[in-house]
């Protein structure tokens, strides 16, 4: 599971905001999406987060003493139009939060999973190098990945695996139980069956990969292959085919 990334599971599709966007525009655009917050933006680039609370902080004045009201929804409130005399403030700029806790899309899973906790929040702004939002991950999101059925994982692992070639392979069987993974069968060489081991522990939902896939062909011992016409032309195994199987055997 520490191989699985962010961007592994994260939502792309993400609903942003702006600084100028009005408190109803935003309470609106909430209620439609069935979100509970998002990230405000500047050009593409994170500045805060807006949320539910947020609104709802900006809106709701401390409660008298010993005054009960009626239990009411202040973003519909918002939405339809009903502003109390004591809001000044109209803007998200004015009632987002600025200091926001971002993960990158190549932190782990279990990083993201640490940031969620320690922080008691409900999701997590994914920003690259450059601070632009790329995606949201959620808790709903962790769990997700990290509860997938057996079956769906079997699915999974197989298919991964047979991008390197099912030909490679002979009698590949894949079995799993609570996210523990067994792979057998024989590959065609030693670089394969590492990397197919290699693959299936970056299945989302793979807790712990055995690896017992025999092989024909060690070829760990493979050295550098100078070409006769042009000696500073050094390559890897000739029959290896693609940067996967050639980074294996390196």
């Amino acid at each position: 599971m520490n191989d699985i990334k962010v961007s592994d599971v994260m939502t792309n599709l993400v609903v942003t905001f702006k600084r100028g966007d009005s408190i109803q525009d935003a309470a609106r655009r909430l209620l439609e999406n069935r979100i509970s917050g998002g990230p405000v933006v500047e050009s593409g680039r994170l500045v805060g987060v807006i949320s539910e609370a947020d609104l709802v902080a900006a809106y709701s004045p401390p409660a008298p003493a010993r005054r009960r009201s009626p239990p009411v929804d202040p973003l519909m409130f918002l939405v339809r139009g009903s502003f109390p005399r004591h809001l000044h403030h109209t803007t998200l700029g004015d009632v987002m939060t600025s200091d926001v806790i971002t993960i990158s899309p190549h932190a782990s899973l279990w990083e993201a999973a640490t940031l969620i906790d320690r922080h008691g929040v409900r999701r997590l702004p994914v920003i690259d190098e450059d601070g632009y939002v790329v995606g949201i991950v959620a808790r709903a999101d962790l769990v997700r990945s990290m509860a997938r059925g057996d079956d769906e994982i079997k699915s999974s692992v197989r298919k991964s695996v047979e991008v390197l070639g099912k030909e490679n392979f002979a009698a590949l069987e894949v079995s799993v139980s609570k996210g523990s993974v067994t792979i057998s069968g024989i590959a065609d060489r030693k670089s394969t069956r590492d990397l197919a081991g290699r693959i299936t522990s970056q299945v989302p939902g793979v807790l712990e990969v055995s690896n017992e896939l025999d092989w024909q062909w060690d070829d760990s011992g493979v050295k550098p292959v100078r070409n006769a016409r042009d000696p500073h032309d050094v390559s890897h195994d000739p029959w290896a085919v693609g940067s996967l199987v050639k980074e294996a055997s390196r």
